[in-house]
């Protein structure tokens, strides 16, 4: 079933409650149409094609109106499958999507940016990329970072998008070396709390994050230590000695650490494809992780909801509010930071 071995289909039937509750408290799925797109993964990776039929195998058991297509995994600049685009174009408006896929999507064609579609056709949307960052076993702690509690985790993301919101300055340090200052005057954060009710709204799951776009490009200097995973062009590494990264004026100008030539080959990758090279080292967020069940396992999807993390996104950051547009965006994990907003010590 599904390119499925029959103990990995029975791991995600057991676990059809727990899809349930993304499909009833995240979405809130009546009458819509539901279209899940996947992909089969690879040897030791299957987590994209169990993810995308546990969310089929839950509609299903509700009678939902739900269509699974599976296509090539995508990498780098490629194009989604004609099949795929075809299913988009063909849904009604207003309906479901559900992506569960080993890298990326896809480029969609004619159609806009994924989001940009979603909103233009009031879909609501739920998605889980980069899944080939994480290994078949680690199925069993995504649905732990699924299988929360919403209301809970929504009223620690209110609170915490409403000090944000009325910032001037953030600084962030870490035991590890992290003095890190954000100037955010002016900017509203966004808030990913699980809640994709409204027409052409969207987002990942796992859930759980608060992340705000700096002021502008320059408007972030310091020391960031990352000791948590690394996002970079071959993927999600989860670091066993930390990266050091010098930023001057929003830029990253220097990199120090046994892993640090991973993230400066990504920088000059995308550099090399870039209209304007000069973006893609330039800081575009700081997000806080609040979701209470996710755990540090070399995934950002999952790694960047860990609570008692944070990170630092590298790139692009004009879809949240931000002046940078660029083809590079990557998360930058680290534990256990100390806030202080205006000044004033904040509690996660």
């Amino acid at each position: 079933m599904f390119g499925l071995e029959k103990e990995l289909v029975e791991s995600v039937e057991r676990k059809t409650s727990q899809f349930l509750k993304v499909i009833k408290n995240c979405l809130k799925i009546k009458n819509e149409s539901i279209l899940i797109i996947s992909d089969y993964g690879d040897k030791n990776k299957r987590l994209s094609t169990m993810l995308a039929c546990g969310y089929y195998l839950a509609a299903k058991s509700k009678n939902l109106n739900v269509e699974l297509l599976f296509q090539h995994v995508k990498k780098g600049f490629m194009h989604a499958d004609d099949h795929v685009v075809k299913a988009l174009e063909k849904l009604e408006k207003g309906s479901v999507i559900i992506l569960a896929v080993s890298n990326k999507l896809g480029r969609m064609g004619t159609l806009k940016s994924f989001r940009g579609f979603c909103r233009e056709n009031e879909h609501r949307f739920i998605s889980a990329t980069g899944l080939a960052d994480a290994r078949t076993n680690h199925f069993e702690l995504f649905i732990e970072a699924i299988n929360i509690n919403y209301s809970r985790m929504k009223k620690k993301g209110l609170a915490l998008k409403k000090i944000l919101d009325s910032a001037k300055e953030i600084r962030i340090k870490t035991d590890a070396g992290t003095d890190l200052t954000f100037n955010v005057d002016g900017m509203t954060s966004a808030i990913n709390v699980g809640n994709y009710q409204e027409q052409g709204s969207g987002g990942n799951m796992p859930a759980g994050e608060v992340y705000i776009p700096p002021k502008g490009y320059y408007g972030v200097s310091g020391i960031l230590v990352v000791d948590g995973s690394m996002k970079t062009a071959e993927g999600t590494i989860l670091l066993d000695e930390p990266v050091k990264l010098y930023i001057e004026e929003g830029r990253v100008v220097k990199l120090e650490g046994r892993s640090a030539f991973h993230l400066e080959k990504t920088f000059q990758k995308y550099e090399d494809r870039a209209k304007y090279p000069y973006r893609v080292r330039h800081i575009g967020e700081l997000g806080i992780g609040i979701n209470p069940g996710a755990i540090l396992i070399g995934s950002t999807i999952m790694d960047e909801k860990v609570l008692g993390t944070a990170h630092v996104g590298i790139g692009s950051n004009y879809w949240f509010g931000g002046d940078i547009r660029t083809v590079f965006h990557g998360d930058q994990i680290f534990k256990s930071p100390i806030i202080f907003v205006d000044g004033k010590k904040i509690s996660i």
